[in-house]
């Protein structure tokens, strides 16, 4: 059964819980480091590698399926073992392995650094957004999710600027060795923090009610409402996921084919969206502690769509970027705001489990994103600004979620008994 009682807002000095979102929004920003320097070096590594884009397109859909399998892994893992060792394993793995990756010598060899590199980054985001919710008190928890997001988008913008200094000079290898760094700085940061306190006050009841705590499948097969919850909690990460994906592995190519930019003007241009999804994301947590969660969601995937559609349809380059800084604000702020309802949805005992299986099962389709896009634009009129600009009809999905889930605004962290 759940339990409806509610939780009190967590005990925490405002120290721990800043070095805590610092923590997690550390470890976003190198996770999106990780992640976007294939977009950018994809071009040099398919030459180098005598390899088509199609099959480039299999590789980032391989790293997908990383990411999916470490969401629910390392989300149940977060639970058993609690947030902040199972946050810094999940760190120190992709950013380990990512410099490893580095030395590839073949396709095979670089697949399988990037399937890896996944499976350590989709660790990150599901043990690090319930960490930071359950740091945060009811009226701001999108601040807290907000400001994590950030950090992604700070992350892409490190990308773009170590591409500009480092990849005409040194090559694509370079850029994966520096992502090493994140494994250095987390042993440091990681020792400053304290765990969760929901966490802790849930295994603190535990032991004095001397309540057996049950994993998250017996949970879910006894409550209806969990596995509603779990729907709405897969349609938004399916929209979420599957439209990133779409709109940014392409995007620097795209730039660079369609738009006639250099490589690295291209990679600057990406380092603008980002931009704008930094501002974009903290703006949108806070909004939705103020109207909630699924207006807000709502309201954020509508303005994405006609930003994306626009974007994908002009020829003029400064058009192209206006929407473009429009639609990557978005896709920041429908991020942010997901990330927060969908933590919510979950009572903490669970909330890793549930947070991470719904990530998980709305990655799945972005698996294949990478390579419908590029099949896509092999037939489209339009090529891959087409294939790009009908990716949008995955956005229903989370609009579907927000119009039909429950409002989670200003509830309580909930337990389950």
């Amino acid at each position: 059964m759940v339990d409806r009682r509610p939780d009190e807002d967590p005990v925490i000095t405002p120290a721990a819980r800043n070095t805590i979102t610092l923590a997690a929004t550390l470890g976003y920003l190198f996770d999106a480091y990780a992640i976007n320097i294939y977009g950018m070096t994809l071009a040099m590594i398919s030459l180098e590698f005598g390899t088509s884009l199609q099959t480039m397109g299999l590789i980032g859909s391989i790293f997908i399926a990383g990411y999916m399998l470490g969401s629910c892994v390392f989300g149940m893992l977060g639970d058993r073992f609690g947030r902040k060792k199972t946050l810094g394993v999940s760190i120190f793995a992709y950013g380990s392995v990512t410099a490893l990756t580095g030395f590839a010598t073949s396709p095979i060899q670089f697949a399988i650094g990037r399937f890896f590199t996944g499976v350590g980054g989709g660790g990150e985001l599901t043990v690090g957004v319930p960490y930071v919710v359950e740091a945060w008190d009811t009226k701001r928890r999108g601040l807290g999710a907000g400001l994590m997001f950030a950090g992604y988008s700070l992350g892409v913008v490190y990308a773009a600027i170590v591409s500009a200094l480092v990849f005409d000079a040194f090559g694509w290898r370079a850029m994966y060795f520096l992502a090493a760094l994140p494994a250095v700085i987390i042993l440091f940061v990681r020792m400053q923090l304290e765990e969760s306190p929901a966490y802790t006050a849930m295994l603190a009841r535990r032991e004095r009610t001397k309540e057996e705590r049950i994993a998250f499948w017996p949970a879910l097969c006894a409550s209806p409402q969990l596995r509603r919850n779990l729907l709405w909690g897969s349609l938004i990460y399916v929209s979420l996921a599957c439209i990133y994906y779409a709109e940014t592995v392409f995007v620097v190519q795209l730039m660079v084919t369609v738009h006639h930019l250099t490589n690295t003007n291209a990679v600057i241009v990406l380092g603008l969206f980002n931009v704008s999804m930094f501002v974009a994301s903290i703006a949108a947590g806070m909004l939705s502690d103020h109207v909630g969660r699924k207006p807000a969601g709502a309201i954020l995937i509508i303005l994405l769509t006609a930003s994306l559609w626009m974007m994908f349809s002009t020829a003029s380059v400064p058009l192209f970027i206006l929407f473009g800084c429009l639609a990557f604000a978005g896709i920041g702020g429908s991020w942010a705001i997901g990330m927060v309802y969908v933590a919510e949805l979950f009572p903490t005992e669970v909330r890793g489990s549930g947070f991470g299986w719904s990530v998980a099962l709305g990655r799945f389709p972005s698996i294949f994103v990478p390579v419908a896009v590029a099949w896509i634009a092999g037939v489209a009129p339009g090529g891959m600004a087409d294939a790009m600009k009908y990716s949008c009809v995955v956005l229903v999905c989370a609009l579907v979620a927000y119009i039909f889930g429950p409002e989670t605004l200003q509830k309580k962290l909930r337990h389950r008994r």
